[in-house]
């Protein structure tokens, strides 16, 4: 058995492991079926992975492995104009415009923007008091701008259009993550699990 102190770390090392072994896998598979395979639908690619979350929440729901807290949630008009809709639009958004962005732009420039939007994201938090400026968190953000800037500075032209869809889809995947945090932290109500997010707002992304 593992010490007390040590599952929590380790859980974190796993979920972070397992992100960034997937996330690269995951980019170089869509760039495959975009371009290897001749795929000039990005839209619909990034609604066959918001299916398949739908449906395995919705499947850890129903068998009760994963009950919701606050079933009531389901039923309420509030709850799905102000957090579900938002949250599934702004998603959506970012898969689309992320994918449509692969169409104008390589993979590695792709990657080297998306740097943008922990920045952008600690932007919104600290505009919205969501969070009180710290000094390391900003320095490490600043950071990774000058790298995203001399990394980006390598290519030898970015075609304004792809620009404009990579930016666009980190503005949007930053104001999802800033409402999601909202959503799960104890000041907009009762913490809601992830699973249970996503059981609400996966349906009606994809």
């Amino acid at each position: 058995r593992l010490a007390p102190g040590l599952a929590g770390p380790l859980y974190a090392f796993a979920a972070c492991g397992g992100y960034m072994t997937l996330g690269p896998l995951l980019i170089l598979l869509n760039n495959h079926i975009l371009h290897g395979l001749h795929f000039p639908y990005p839209i619909a690619l990034s609604a066959l992975g918001v299916t398949f979350s739908a449906a395995c929440c919705r499947l850890l729901t129903l068998t009760r492995l994963v009950p919701l807290t606050r079933p009531e949630l389901a039923q309420s008009r509030a709850f799905f104009w102000r957090t579900t809709l938002p949250l599934a639009a702004l998603a959506a958004l970012t898969l689309a415009l992320g994918n449509a962005a692969y169409m104008h732009l390589t993979v590695g420039t792709c990657q080297i923007l998306k740097a943008l939007t922990p920045a952008i994201t600690l932007g919104l938090s600290y505009a919205l008091r969501l969070e009180e400026p710290r000094a390391p968190v900003v320095g490490c953000v600043l950071l990774m701008c000058c790298g995203t800037a001399v990394a980006a500075r390598g290519e030898i032209a970015l075609p304004r259009l792809g620009l404009l869809l990579q930016l666009s889809a980190n503005l949007a995947e930053a104001v999802r993550v800033v409402l999601a945090q909202r959503l799960l932290s104890a000041g907009a109500g009762a913490p809601l699990p992830l699973v249970e997010m996503v059981h609400h707002v996966a349906p009606y992304q994809s």
